[in-house]
């Protein structure tokens, strides 16, 4: 089947206004352990010629409306990596499609943030991650991946509570201090039983792969025991309640998972948060077709 994702997305010369862009942003220069994120875009695309193009419950995804404009040109310099990203993501938002973006490591998220969040004012954060990536700087280096949420916090427009983070069991004294100074709400994979995530403004998701335990997703440069399975995270997608705005998937990593079991993880977290959005549009588009009745005069 033509295109990529089993034939979900198409080549930008086949859609004229398309409703979501893919774009891979092969980039690892900011990780702290075990580079290789840089190949998971391709591995990713890969991986997804093995499913069909719709959701696990057989929702077709393949008339969504969706291109994929390839991976970015990204070089080695961080500075100029970053505006590429930024400059990308905000010219697909202000286009109105929904930017989805395949890392590379998750420092890649604070320039896509950034872009989306000029075209989507009060834009909030869902992020699915092992770590709190708190970190004012990591080993002096303030490009980090330990530091995408710290960053994301003191963007401009950012103030209040606007970050929420799931999954996170490796934090720390001094991280934990950083949450409660900068209003992060952090759920820890104990205190999912009943949770539930609803915004009325648009939402940026971001997944970092090593949300989920070692055992579901071994190509992660940073693993931490005691995760989320993959049926507890595709079940936490399907039943977000906001307008998803912009998404990326993040450090799946091919030299650590040959095997591709992390990449097809990733895959199946874009098509459930795929369809998460193409019902939430639904829903909105009947609820604001529904005409009031007229008062009576009488």
């Amino acid at each position: 089947m033509s295109g990529s994702f089993s034939g979900i997305f198409q080549s930008p010369d086949a859609v004229s206004d398309p409703a979501f862009t893919l774009i891979g942003a092969p980039w690892d220069a900011a990780s702290t352990f075990r580079p290789g994120t840089r190949l998971g875009p391709q591995q990713i695309r890969t991986m997804a010629s093995s499913l069909s193009p719709a959701t696990e419950r057989g929702e077709d995804l393949t008339s969504l409306g969706a291109v994929d404009a390839g991976d970015l040109a990204l070089g080695t310099h961080v500075e100029n990596a970053e505006a590429t990203i930024q400059q990308t993501t905000t010219a697909i938002a202000r286009a109105g499609s929904v930017p989805i973006v395949l890392g590379g490591d998750h420092a890649i998220t604070v320039p896509a943030f950034a872009g989306v969040l000029g075209a989507h004012p009060g834009l909030e954060l869902l992020v699915l991650d092992a770590h709190p990536d708190l970190y004012p700087d990591y080993e002096g280096d303030p490009f980090s991946h330990a530091c995408v949420s710290h960053r994301i916090a003191h963007l401009q427009g950012m103030a209040g509570s606007r970050i929420t983070q799931v999954g996170v069991r490796a934090s720390n004294p001094g991280q934990r201090r950083q949450a409660e100074a900068l209003g992060v709400e952090t759920i820890g994979p104990w205190d999912l039983a009943g949770w539930h995530y609803d915004r009325p403004g648009p939402v940026y998701l971001s997944v970092d792969i090593d949300v989920l335990d070692p055992a579901h997703a071994p190509g992660c440069g940073n693993p931490v025991p005691g995760g989320l399975t993959s049926r507890q995270l595709l079940d936490l997608i399907q039943h977000l309640d906001c307008e998803i705005v912009a998404m990326d998937i993040v450090e799946v990593n091919p030299l650590l998972d040959v095997h591709g079991s992390t990449a097809l993880a990733a895959v199946r977290v874009v098509t459930e948060a795929l369809g998460q959005m193409a019902r939430h549009q639904m829903s909105r588009h009947r609820t604001s077709s529904v005409r009031r009745p007229r008062e009576s005069r009488a």
